[in-house]
């Protein structure tokens, strides 16, 4: 199926609990809000315009309910984030793919503007991050700050040194480098209902998310992706 089938269906057709029992209450009604856009907005740079929006107000959720976990929840919290996209997916003749990050790219990541997920879990850790960079500025260590950044939706996961990014990310100061991953080769053959991956091709579940956001940023992304490429 081609992106602009698969878009069309999207953005046609009917959110409902039959049609996908299993989402996230949130996830069908953003989803909801996403098509009367689609549906209502004649002018492209418009649906953009809200589509852009809501990817923007979503993304800045997701990064602050994490960043804040840390301060809400009791010492031994069972929280946790993970990389947030499939790692393989199968095309249209049922090749499988491992979806993997651009050989030799990086991408500067800077912490005081940009989407980071981030979990920080260890409370002494994180006073003494607090207090450090704090102090002394946030200094990028190659070995120790190691994260994911996927180009389009732009988001960047991070997955090592998570306490001293975390605290850059509350003072607003720092910059990282991150491995590139581009999501739009996902777009043609993955979709998701919010809770887990499927391939568009047979249907195969591909793994689960670990959040409900993840989802909706992804599948705005690809309508907004179908929109800018005219399918």
């Amino acid at each position: 199926m081609g992106l602009g089938k698969i878009i069309n269906r999207i953005t046609k057709g009917k959110e409902n609990k039959e049609a996908m029992p299993y989402a996230p209450a949130e996830f069908r009604e953003v989803m909801c809000f996403v098509r009367q856009t689609i549906r209502h907005e004649k002018e492209d740079r418009n649906k953009i315009i809200v589509l852009d929006y809501i990817m923007k107000v979503i993304k800045e959720d997701i990064k602050c309910d994490l960043l804040t976990t840390i301060l809400y929840q009791p010492e031994s919290f069972d929280k946790t984030i993970s990389f947030p996209f499939p790692f393989w997916y199968y095309d249209e003749k049922g090749k499988k793919y491992n979806f993997e990050v651009l050989k030799n790219e990086t991408r500067s990541v800077n912490l005081a503007t940009d989407c980071v997920l981030v979990l920080a879990w260890d409370r002494e850790r994180m006073r003494n991050s607090i207090k450090n960079i704090f102090l002394n500025k946030f200094t990028f260590i190659p070995s120790n700050h190691l994260a994911y950044y996927f180009d389009y939706v732009d988001i960047c996961y991070v997955y090592n040194g998570t306490h001293s990014i975390s605290a850059g990310l509350g003072h607003r100061q720092g910059i990282i480098e991150a491995e590139m991953f581009d999501v739009t080769l996902l777009f043609n053959h993955v979709y998701t209902d919010g809770c887990c991956w499927y391939s568009e091709h047979n249907g195969e579940r591909l793994g689960e998310l670990f959040d409900f956001r993840i989802g909706v940023i992804y599948e705005i992304a690809r309508i907004k992706y179908g929109i800018e490429m005219g399918f």
